[in-house]
């Protein structure tokens, strides 16, 4: 039984449960970079492309302040998201799960 349980610590990641999570997968893509990086990496395609849309800096910045608007709003919705999934999950840990408590008190662990 111990090996079953060091397997599962094993398997235990951060981002595969992102990923599990968010699309129902546990395949994951993890990054070494630092996030600021990450985020240079994913964004400049598409200030690239408005740029080439919109060369008149007026309407770059109108185009670029409503992606933003639009983007700031989805950041919203999956931090109050991810912050009530988290809720749950120390809820579930920490008062729903008496069952799992006294097996381990009868394990030993």
């Amino acid at each position: 039984m111990s090996d079953y349980i060091n397997e599962a610590f094993a398997r235990m990641d951060l981002w595969q449960i992102r990923a599990f999570i968010l699309h129902g997968t546990e395949q994951y893509k993890q990054s070494d970079e630092p996030y600021d990086v990450q985020l240079k990496k994913a964004t400049a395609p598409i200030y690239s492309r408005l740029e080439s849309l919109y060369p008149n800096q007026s309407d770059l910045t109108q185009a670029s302040n409503d992606m933003s608007k639009a983007l700031s709003a989805y950041e919203e919705v999956y931090m109050e998201l991810g912050m009530k999934l988290g809720a749950r999950l120390l809820y579930q840990l920490l008062l729903k799960d008496d069952k799992s408590h006294k097996l381990f008190s009868k394990l030993g662990t």
